[in-house]
């Protein structure tokens, strides 16, 4: 059965190409740096400005987009031309739409391979299923367009290798993974502090002790694939890209949220500075976090936040998941001088979910999808999992996630019906794979939870525990996506207030977002004994 989902997957986004459904500025954006990477020298392509949409990823997506664009020169030369803006013939979006069906391939390697580590038979095909059906990948990659699903394999491939204790090549994957897109900095303290405990024997009592040997070689490493990587277009374009690099990398001219709010402690924020302007508080000038607009803004009535506060508080909120890293993996000492032990290393996925958690939570100018690289390692550690728990968590933030980034896709019949039938039947098979294994246990589980041992309700699953139960979150789907997306605002405010559903979605999805967050981490002793 999970091999026929798997190909009935890959049919679904074969069929949706010829739907021609919406696709974003992304895929402007692709088409534009395949044309930046082929017609321009190396030393031209970060500052290459025809086009708003500047080349602003690392240098190895960069390269990836060359690679492309030899094969993008047999299908349809004119896209290639840097001055041909907003080109999209058939022949390019048909190649475009293939190139991230073909990158998904990289997506099951990583889910096949972390999956392997804790299932056997047929059901090591449970994870590939969860993830070549999940909603939010198929909305975003598919529709939306963007290469998610192959970065985000990248790093399970990553992940995997460190729980097999294969190290250095699972640090050089997240390298190359930080050298396509930087916004996987946001777990890069969850490999610093696993790999400086686990593989580097770093130990402060009873006194301070680090294998230096174990360091070096893993700095060395690396060093020199960040200079291999990095390295040919600083030599190409001297010290003048290298700053020019940075400031398209790291663009903090940008706001504290986005255009649409990620839901985060900053949508909520915003909420409450808009509501405090409107009650009369504070200054009604200038521009607003409503405008639409992903530029700098002041706020109306609390503090005007900036992205060195939003920094301190992330790694704050951050402390707890390295602290509980510290203490639940073994440091390596002279029988494991090459090998993270066993017991340490099983728990990575779920550290590496938690830092993407975190940083979407707090970060500044975050992307409603960036939320996709909790839910997915997350997936993939829940379908390996024997808590019912885990599964539960993974089932309500995977639900509120896909919600959350449903508002990508704009209001037209076609768009509405793919989204609505993606979020449904997504989530209804995505509750059915992951509960799969618990419905064939026996009925008890060791905590004598006869309920749990044959799986949960959706309902049950989506909810939040006593304070919001599952009936209660379904019920806000249900309303809200009636006033957001079948034209309950224009009947109740006509054309006023034109960013109240958005508002709303980002709010509610929110609070949904943030008490999964903290449900998940409170499952850390737990999945980490489990695997011990």
């Amino acid at each position: 059965m999970m091999r026929s989902l798997i190909i009935a997957s890959f049919l679904l986004r074969l069929l949706l190409i010829p739907l021609d459904l919406y696709r974003s500025t992304d895929f402007e954006v692709h088409r534009n740096w395949l044309a930046i990477t082929h017609s321009l020298p190396l030393s031209r392509w970060y500052f290459e400005e025809t086009s708003q949409w500047t080349l602003d990823y690392p240098p190895v997506f960069a390269y990836f987009e060359w690679l492309l664009s030899q094969f993008a020169a047999a299908v349809d030369p004119a896209m290639l031309r840097v001055d041909n803006l907003e080109y999209a013939s058939q022949a390019t979006v048909v190649f475009q739409r293939l190139s991230v069906i073909l990158g998904d391939l990289v997506l099951v390697a990583g889910a096949w391979q972390l999956g392997s580590l804790r299932l056997a038979g047929n059901d090591r095909w449970l994870p590939v299923a969860v993830l070549l059906c999940n909603s939010g990948l198929l909305i975003v990659d598919h529709i939306h367009f963007q290469y998610n699903g192959m970065m985000l394999g990248l790093l399970l491939l990553s992940v995997a290798d460190i729980e097999r204790g294969r190290t250095y090549r699972g640090a050089f994957l997240f390298c190359v993974l930080l050298s396509m897109k930087q916004i996987f900095l946001y777990v890069a303290p969850v490999y610093f502090v696993f790999l400086l405990r686990g593989h580097c024997g770093c130990s402060l009592l009873p006194y301070p002790k680090i294998l230096w040997n174990q360091l070096f070689r893993l700095g060395a490493m690396v060093v020199l694939s960040f200079a291999a990587m990095w390295g040919p277009v600083l030599i190409a374009g001297g010290s003048a890209a290298g700053f020019q690099l940075l400031q398209r990398l790291f663009p903090f001219g940008r706001g504290l949220t986005h255009a649409y709010w990620a839901p985060n402690i900053w949508a909520l924020y915003n909420t409450a500075d808009r509501v405090l302007a409107k009650l009369g508080f504070g200054s009604q000038s200038g521009q607003s976090s409503t405008a639409g607009m992903a530029e700098v803004y002041e706020s109306s009535a609390l503090w005007t936040v900036p992205p060195k506060a939003t920094f301190i508080l992330t790694l704050l909120a951050y402390y707890p998941l390295l602290a509980a890293i510290w203490r639940q993996t073994k440091p390596a000492g002279a029988s494991t001088l090459t090998k993270i032990s066993a017991s340490s290393s099983g728990a990575f996925g779920l550290y590496v979910a938690l830092g993407s958690a975190i940083a979407f939570g707090f970060g500044w100018h975050v992307h409603e999808k960036a939320i996709l690289m909790v839910t997915v390692p997350l997936a993939v550690v829940a379908a390996g999992s024997n808590s019912q728990a885990l599964v539960s968590a993974t089932t309500a933030v995977s639900a509120v996630a896909t919600f959350s980034i449903m508002p990508l896709l704009p209001d037209r019949p076609m768009e509405t019906a793919a989204k609505w039938f993606l979020f449904l039947a997504g989530h209804l098979i995505e509750h059915f794979l992951l509960q799969r294994r618990f419905r064939s246990r026996p009925a008890a589980t060791p905590s004598g939870d006869v309920a749990a041992a044959s799986g949960s309700s959706l309902l049950s699953s989506i909810g939040l525990g006593p304070l919001l139960p599952g009936w209660l979150v379904a019920l806000g789907y249900v309303v809200l996506g009636l006033y957001r997306d079948f034209g309950g605002h224009k009947l109740l405010l006509g054309g006023r207030l034109e960013f109240l559903p958005l508002l709303l979605t980002s709010d509610f999805s929110a609070l949904l977002v943030l008490f999964s967050f903290l449900r998940v981490f409170w499952l850390i002793p737990q999945e980490s004994s489990a695997e011990a």
